[in-house]
């Protein structure tokens, strides 16, 4: 993290060929702040959160899969966002080349 200094947040993370690029930004407590860096078709794994969080997607279009009654997949896009409960099994999937923030609160 860059204090003082006015970032573009999705030109704070690269791409990485090997799997999602995480980038943390802030963490104080249960709160914590983390970019993704995606390419198409790279898949974030099935996971929790303890805490409840949102994602906003930067750039690009993320399919989120979240474990429900039943699985149910919602498609995120540029400038949109999902907010979840603590201790939902969810992955994501990106669409497209995606960059997104992950907001733990």
């Amino acid at each position: 993290m860059i204090f003082h200094e006015v970032c573009e947040l999705k030109k704070t993370i690269d791409y990485k060929k090997e799997g999602t690029a995480v980038e943390k930004l802030l963490e104080n407590g249960d709160f914590k702040a983390l970019l993704l860096a995606m390419e198409k078709e790279q898949v974030l794994n099935e996971h929790i959160s303890e805490v409840d969080a949102f994602i906003y997607v930067m750039e690009g279009e993320i399919e989120f899969s979240i474990q429900l009654d039943e699985v149910k997949k919602f498609n995120i896009s540029k400038g949109e966002f999902f907010a979840f409960y603590a201790n939902e099994r969810h992955s994501l999937v990106a669409k497209k080349d995606s960059k997104a923030l992950v907001v733990r609160i």
